[in-house]
């Protein structure tokens, strides 16, 4: 009954002084914000996990039930699948066809629409609204629900083909729709997105690491007066564990109270469906719902870690227990400390190349966090080391500010090591953000250069249909759109590459060529820039050889190893209308018609990529942020415990001239150090990524970052000069 009595006094005690003493209320507001941001951090993980569980579930119940041949089943419906995309993004089209009465619907719809209809998801009606979507599968029958739709803002269509358009044999028999969890076929968003891996490695560098600085950060804050007073708790004859619990004391009420924050925050995410905000991406209410154990598990987490840091942070036994006042000793760096730093860097440039492609991404995020982590412990120990040589210069050449600075820096390099953590960790951070949207932006811009170039004056279409229907689709092209037959031959060992073009003497004119029968090297100068480009991403390659040839674009015939296809080309050389070119297509060539500019597959996929840099610059701005408060929440407590220290000596000198030299050497020198070793450390991190054997970001990159941290830096100092100055006018002598 008395322990449980002092273990209340104690936590009492400890509420009661966490406002009362130096930096209190820094430490107080630091506490609550690391406590709320740890939690969102951990949720977000948590959040992720229950949106790709959610994917997986709602896809695995439109995934048909495929009859393999030979199955005693009864064949309901007809199955196909197929891609399109508007506004740059692919999206998925799956084409039905009911065999029989009440089969069974898939999910989302209401009923089955008739020949001819198509039924479309909300988002790819919104995003398709400029180039004619609602018209392009057929006429419009109504929208998806979202229990058919993997994720609220997921592009997808069930299309129900015209009736002379409908290919039984291109189409697979089921028997319904729903698999097991886990089985369900790639279609749908699922294709274009990242694996969870990817997006929780990317939560843990970009959040969860500025978070735990701030973490450490707020913890530290005021740590001066906090080792004062435990040290008087330890000579009055407190334990170990007592200290723990006043420590405790002092950091639950705000931590508490920031976790609660952070769940006031998550509570409209139960709701209602929340966008994110620079990225294409709606939460869903139904998995978040989902994942509310974990949820749980996550404040309970970061209530946990945030306290377990400010216990452990001050928990340690002073060697001498009459001392009453924190010594040198108490601000040295525990001395396996800097050793790891190495370590972690081997392993963060060469663990990936041991690791598997599932665990290769992981693996280069925990071994660059580490990097991060151990580095300013690194750049403690150097300051410290270099200290001792200052202090002795200085008092050579009779020089107090660097004397000063460097007795200061050499007993306190866990201070020094604080101080320049978070800057360290901001360089980081833009680091991987140039990174990663360097490296996934590389394909964007080589797929559009073919386009920059010829833009939609030439058009390829594809599949080549019957005679019938490719008759029908060019007498239903606009007026000024001409139709072109090729015939694709790849190069052998012995021959170049072969393409034949065929059509009317308008429609070969139209690319400046002969109407009568020739032929020339596709790389020949003086030629159309279009028939390079067609011959470049052809099968038959940029040196192959063009056949011209006039005749008819329908009723060909395969022969051997060609493939044929057809171009659509402008007249007047002027753009064609890219979306009405599309309707028409899939009205009159084929259910699964395309019609795209050159290059279009791997602009596409580009830009499947350049989707997920988005997410990159949004977690990168995140703990940019977040690198930003902690930078801010420790400078000022620094600044706090520095003016405090020098104070007497501005009164001592009569002036504080002495000042901006302390200032120059304790805090500019390190933060310029961490500047440029971050910098470097940072070019070294990305010696595992690639792109065609050379770096994906330039060299002159890091130094912009590096100038940029000394800047920032240098400004931080000069306010620290100002603080100093400030409280050094306010400072009176007491009785301490």
């Amino acid at each position: 009954m008395k322990r449980r009595a002092l273990t209340l006094q104690l936590l009492s005690a400890g509420r009661t002084t966490a406002l009362s003493t130096e930096g209190g209320r820094i430490r107080f507001w630091g506490l609550f914000l690391a406590a709320g941001l740890m939690m969102l951090g951990l949720s977000g993980l948590a959040l992720a996990d229950a949106t790709y569980e959610g994917r997986d579930v709602r896809g695995a119940s439109r995934t048909p039930q495929i009859l393999q041949q030979g199955s005693a089943d009864r064949a309901v419906a007809l199955w196909a699948w197929g891609n399109d995309d508007v506004a740059g993004r692919q999206h998925s089209v799956t084409y039905i066809e009911p065999l029989v009465q009440n089969a069974p619907l898939p999910p989302g719809l209401s009923k089955w629409p008739e020949p001819g209809e198509a039924v479309l998801s909300p988002a790819l009606i919104r995003a398709g609204a400029q180039e004619g979507i609602e018209s392009r599968y057929g006429k419009l029958a109504g929208t998806i629900g979202k229990e058919g739709l993997q994720a609220p803002e997921e592009r997808f269509a069930y299309v129900r083909p015209r009736a002379n358009l409908l290919d039984k044999h291109d189409m697979y028999p089921l028997k319904g729709f729903g698999v097991p969890a886990g089985s369900a076929a790639g279609v749908g968003e699922s294709m274009s997105i990242p694996d969870l891996s990817v997006l929780a490695a990317g939560v843990a560098g970009f959040v969860l690491l500025p978070t735990g600085a701030l973490v450490l950060v707020s913890a530290c804050a005021g740590s001066t007066a906090r080792e004062r007073r435990l040290a008087l708790f330890e000579a009055l004859g407190a334990s170990r564990g007592a200290r723990g619990i006043f420590t405790l004391g002092e950091a639950a009420v705000p931590t508490i109270l920031g976790a609660a924050a952070a769940a006031c925050v998550l509570l409209p995410a139960f709701m209602l469906d929340i966008p994110f905000p620079l990225v294409d991406f709606t939460l869903s209410a139904e998995d978040v719902r989902r994942s509310v154990a974990w949820l749980v598990v996550a404040g309970v987490t970061a209530v946990l870690a945030v306290l377990t840091a400010a216990v452990l942070l001050h928990s340690k036994r002073r060697k001498s227990a009459q001392a009453v006042r924190p010594t040198a000793g108490s601000q040295r760096l525990r001395a396996w400390s800097p050793w790891m730093f190495p370590f972690a860097l081997l392993f963060a440039v060469r663990g990936p190349e041991l690791a598997g492609d599932d665990l290769r991404l992981p693996v280069y995020a925990v071994g660059v966090a580490a990097v991060l982590v151990t580095l300013p412990a690194v750049v403690g120990a150097l300051c410290a080391w270099l200290g001792i040589r200052f202090a002795i210069v200085g008092g050579r050449l009779g020089m107090p500010g660097l004397l000063i600075a460097g007795r200061r820096i050499s007993a306190k390099p866990r201070g020094t090591a604080r101080f320049v953590t978070a800057l360290i960790v901001m360089i980081g951070l833009v680091a991987q953000v140039q990174l990663w949207t360097g490296l996934l932006g590389e394909n964007a811009t080589l797929a559009k250069q073919t386009q920059d170039r010829i833009g939609s004056t030439l058009l390829t279409v594809s599949p080549y249909a019957d005679a019938d229907r490719v008759q029908d689709f060019a007498a239903a092209m606009p007026a000024e759109t001409e139709l072109l037959l090729v015939r694709q031959a790849p190069p052998t060992g012995v021959s170049p590459g072969r393409i034949t073009l065929s059509g009317t003497c308008a429609a070969l004119r139209a690319l400046d060529l002969p109407c009568e029968t020739s032929r020339f090297s596709a790389a020949r100068s003086g030629l159309d820039p279009r028939v390079g480009e067609l011959a470049r991403w052809s099968l038959a390659g940029g040196d192959s050889i063009v056949t011209v040839a006039r005749g008819p674009v329908h009723g060909a015939k395969v022969r051997g190893e060609e493939s044929l296809s057809l171009v659509a080309v402008a007249k007047s050389g002027k753009a064609l209308s890219l979306p009405l070119l599309r309707e028409v297509a899939r009205t009159h060539l084929a259910a699964r018609a395309s019609v795209d500019p050159l290059g279009q597959g791997w602009l596409l996929g580009s830009n499947d990529l350049a989707a997920a840099a988005a997410w990159v610059r949004l977690l990168g701005l995140i703990g940019a942020c977040l690198t930003v408060l902690a930078i801010g929440l420790g400078a000022l407590a620094e600044f706090l415990r520095f003016g405090r220290d020098m104070a007497p000596l501005s009164v001592l000198t009569g002036s504080t001239r002495v000042n901006g030299s302390v200032v120059a050497w304790s805090l500019l020198f390190p933060a310029l150090l961490a500047a440029a070793l971050g910098s470097i450390v940072s070019m070294w991190l990305t010696t595992p990524i690639s792109v065609d054997g050379g770096a994906p970001v330039p060299g002159a990159t890091y130094v912009l970052l590096g100038v940029g941290a000394g800047v920032c830096a240098a400004t931080l100092c000069a306010w620290g000069w100002r603080s100093t100055n400030r409280a050094a006018l306010r400072w009176r002598p007491t009785l301490d």
